[in-house]
């Protein structure tokens, strides 16, 4: 849940995308006036990313090809107009956003599946008495989230910024998102005997959570919560103005005057408001007198959930808007057929689709780790002009790269990007810079992950989908304090094979990582992940039992006898750790994002711009920040600063006119 709530754009941030962080312009690209949104037929592509990538190399220099042990090396070179870092949720934004503009657009990841955090990933069933004559069938596979699976604002157009992606680049209509209205809450403060102990978020606006709130904490907390609600969600109130400026419209250099002209009102409207919404949401809460016990640990949960920080630390936008998002008339909770992976695969097809007669399309490559970028300095100015590959393939960039990896391993490559002679200079200094930032960025906790398939047979008929499990009267940051669970083959059997379900639990944004450093190979994480750089002893399998135990606990809240079903022939089991996460998601410290600075109270992060020029970043340690729509935004505004501000407003009549845009 914490990375798909709906994290907004507030105008009052516009400041942050002009932080420090940038120094020089990145040069601004004009399509021909023929440039308009590409659009898809109503269908859905069910093809397999991972072999479907083209290979669209327009100029190599060299093929000659030399091996090493592990990697196959390319002197290749290519000409692209942009190339992207990382196919995380907000780099497969930029990307597929840049090829709706019109620049040939490379998205290269390190991984052997897109989507980051969000990406999806297959198991076989153990040896089973499923039927002989599927056995060869991928159909009948196991086919797991690895991370978010609970959205928002999805199945509609709206002002949900991952939507309004999806809405740009033309593939919104390609997935099928099925509805559903909420998720049950389990507090381990009362036995599963007691009525306390179990209730259920109901979305809309019928009444029925508020009736859940008495049921669980009484009528003065159901009260409380009907008026703090009211008071939010007023017109013109701190909900509305969360949502009020759209990602589409911002942009990291001053040609953000010119794109948000159209919005000025808008941006007058939130006023004072601005800065509750950039401040901590404890002071929405204190200035409308929220005091109830339950319904401060409720927006304390929620909070975490979004950011993996309570609400004295999280944002007030996020929040503000997440409560429209739950509580308005008809809201809606969505999840994509075919799991998220479907949503992945959405993106890119935006990008790798041709647009126009003579249109190119943009590339999605796999297995593509980036060694280094090309650094040169220009008249005094640091520069990037592309990438080379850990293969020796070399990628230029005209008009600019944009980085989805988090900023701390972002300065871990410029690290290495230099010549280890290189002296006191304009592009030693710019790199300084960036690895001050990232020193100075802290960070939220990491996760320990469980996915499951089990035999369904037997199991409640009326078994939800989405679960969390929690302590509300402990600090909901405490380490395994929050489990949260998703069980998708609820809405989407064919996720599994026939008579089973999947299932992923993991302890949200709370495992601290000093227990895990010792099993690197180098004893602490220097920034670079490497295939094996940790040790699988039995120290390490001892920890990793250890550590899951809290999951099978929360599982057993909801499943009772779900160790002994995990033990049938079919089941399959996967426990992952912070090392696990951080390898696979190419994570440092296995963190789910950053968190405020000492002595804040909430987070500042910078804008696209880096002290490099043409180097952009993305991704949830830039603005707006962790959650699938907050770093969607970021991968657009990304994309805005490269082309030129006639484009940006090009595209945005559009997507208004397609009623995609507010």
């Amino acid at each position: 849940m914490a990375t798909t709530m709906a994290s907004t754009i507030v105008a009052m941030n516009i400041i942050a995308l002009f932080h420090v962080r940038s120094i020089a312009p990145i040069t601004a690209f004009q399509p021909p006036a023929s440039f308009s949104v590409s659009r898809m037929s109503n269908r859905q592509n069910h093809s397999n990313l991972n072999s479907s990538i083209s290979r669209c190399k327009l100029f190599e220099i060299h093929n000659s090809i030399t091996t090493t042990d592990d990697i196959t090396i390319h002197n290749i070179e290519e000409e692209w107009d942009v190339v992207v870092v990382g196919s995380g949720i907000g780099g497969l934004s930029a990307a597929s956003m840049c090829a709706t503009y019109g620049l040939k657009t490379i998205c290269v990841e390190a991984h052997e599946h897109a989507g980051g955090v969000a990406h999806s990933f297959e198991r076989k069933p153990s040896p089973s008495s499923i039927k002989q004559s599927s056995a060869n069938d991928s159909s009948r596979n196991f086919f797991f989230d690895s991370g978010p699976s609970l959205l928002s604002g999805m199945s509609s157009k709206g002002t949900n910024p991952l939507r309004q992606v999806l809405d740009a680049i033309g593939t919104a209509d390609s997935i099928d998102w099925i509805t559903y209205d909420g998720w049950m809450v389990y507090d381990t403060a009362y036995p599963p005997e007691d009525h306390r102990s179990t209730f259920r978020l109901t979305t809309g606006d019928n009444g029925s959570w508020e009736k859940e709130i008495e049921r669980k904490a009484g009528k003065t907390s159901s009260t409380e919560f009907t008026k703090f609600r009211n008071r939010m969600m007023s017109p013109n109130g701190i909900s509305e103005s969360s949502a009020l400026i759209p990602p589409l419209a911002l942009r990291g250099d001053f040609g953000v005057l010119w794109t948000m002209a159209t919005y000025l009102g808008k941006f007058l409207k939130i006023g004072l408001k601005g800065t509750l919404l950039t401040g901590a949401f404890t002071k929405c809460m204190n200035m409308y007198e929220l005091t109830d016990e339950f319904n401060r640990q409720w927006f304390d949960y929620l909070a975490f959930a979004l950011s993996g920080l309570d609400a004295a630390h999280t944002q007030a936008a996020p929040v503000a808007y997440t409560m429209i998002d739950l509580h308005k008339e008809g809201a809606v909770l969505d999840y994509p057929r075919g799991g998220m992976g479907s949503l992945v695969q959405a993106l890119v097809k935006g990008l790798e689709m041709k647009r126009g007669q003579d249109g190119v399309a943009g590339e999605l490559r796999l297995k593509s780790c980036v060694e280094r970028f090309l650094l040169e300095e220009d008249n005094g100015t640091a520069k990037c002009t592309g990438v080379q590959l850990e293969n020796g393939t070399i990628l230029h960039a005209r008009k600019g790269v944009v980085c989805n990896a988090p900023l701390w391993n972002m300065a871990k490559i410029l690290e290495n990007s230099l010549d280890p002679l290189e002296g006191e200079s304009a592009l030693s200094a710019a790199v300084k810079e960036v690895r001050k930032q990232a020193d100075a960025m802290e960070m939220t906790g990491s996760f320990m992950h469980l996915h499951l398939g089990i035999p369904s047979e037997g199991l409640p008929a009326d078994l939800e989908c989405h679960h969390s499990v929690l302590n509300l009267s402990t600090d909901v940051t405490a380490e395994q304090n929050l489990v949260i669970v998703s069980i998708p083959t609820i809405f989407d059997p064919t996720l599994a094979p026939e008579g089973y379900h999947i299932i992923h639990a993991y302890t949200a944004a709370s495992e601290n990582f000093v227990d895990w450093d010792d099993k690197l190979t180098k004893g602490y994480d220097d920034g670079k992940t490497e295939q094996n750089d940790y040790k699988r002893s039995e120290e390490y399998k001892d920890l990793k039992e250890k550590k899951a135990e809290a999951l099978w606990l929360a599982m057993e809240r909801i499943i009772p006898d779900i160790r002994e079903r995990s033990r049938r022939k079919g089941s399959v089991v996967e426990i992952g750790t912070p090392l696990t996460h951080r390898r696979y998601n190419r994570r440092y410290r296995g963190t789910y994002g950053p968190a405020p600075a000492n002595g804040k109270d909430v987070w500042e992060l910078p804008g696209p711009k880096t002290p490099i020029s043409g180097l952009l970043a993305c991704g949830d340690t830039t603005f707006p920040g962790i959650g699938l729509p907050g770093v969607a935004a970021s991968g657009t505004i990304a994309a805005n600063t490269i082309v030129d501000p006639s484009v940006q407003l090009r595209l945005m009549e559009d997507m208004k006119r397609m009623g995609a845009l507010q």
